[in-house]
């Protein structure tokens, strides 16, 4: 296969396995193009996201499962795209617009329903922040790729130049491994989003996420800075 047709490599475990079943759905949607799945996706997102504001366990459920859709699809366009080599600016530009408006919508809307239900005011600012922190890691991760991409792998070269201090070895090999798999990325937050939501326990749900958001965010901080001071002091 052509290098520019490979799917990229999902080293994390929920990438992973969504990926896995992209690659089931993509031969479905081969006579679409990759913008017209962009669009089918986020349509079922955006649909999703508002029944998350019902109070009717039935409208929560079939939420769950039309942004697990969207989750899906939002990999199947790029696999489409790869295979019909019709890759543009156009349709990254409309991929990020909807990755951004879905997860804008989901918190909006799940904190609005879970007040309702609960009259619990705390929800509302607990809305607020997890936005703050979703849109914040996200930013970190772009500026990642787009600027620091060079010191993306310098994770084993400071794990070596800890040398005996099992303390510090064991801290980076765990701070490595969460933001491998349980970091909360886009794909992690839409999957926890749906199981909590089929559980009936968005309650619950916003106070994980808000915690686990908050975790992510500090620790890729200071992963970050751990990095880049490691290579500024090679100069």
């Amino acid at each position: 296969m052509n290098e520019f047709h490979k799917i990229p490599k999902r080293d994390n475990f929920f990438k992973f396995i969504y990926s896995n079943i992209a690659k089931t759905f993509t031969p479905f949607f081969l006579n679409f193009t990759p913008n017209q799945v962009t669009l089918i996706s986020g349509i079922l997102g955006v649909i999703g996201a508002i029944f998350l504001i019902s109070s009717n366990y039935i409208f929560i459920v079939i939420a769950s499962i039309l942004i697990q859709l969207y989750t899906i699809l939002d990999l199947v366009d790029g696999n489409v795209a790869r295979q019909k080599n019709l890759q543009s600016k156009f349709g990254m530009w409309l991929d990020i617009f909807f990755d951004k408006l879905i997860d804008f919508l989901i918190i909006f809307t799940s904190s609005i329903g879970i007040y309702l239900r609960s009259n619990d005011e705390n929800i509302l600012i607990l809305g607020i922040f997890l936005m703050g922190v979703i849109f914040f890691n996200q930013f970190i991760m772009v500026l990642n790729d787009t600027y620091f991409s060079s010191y993306k792998n310098t994770s084993g070269k400071l794990i070596k130049s800890l040398g005996k201090n099992k303390l510090m070895v064991l801290l980076t090999k765990i701070i490595k491994f969460f933001l491998k798999h349980l970091f909360l990325y886009h794909t992690t937050f839409l999957f926890f989003i749906s199981f909590f939501a089929i559980l009936d326990l968005m309650y619950f749900g916003i106070y994980f996420l808000t915690i686990h958001g908050t975790i992510s965010l500090i620790i890729l901080i200071l992963a970050n800075f751990v990095k880049l001071q490691k290579n500024f002091n090679n100069f």
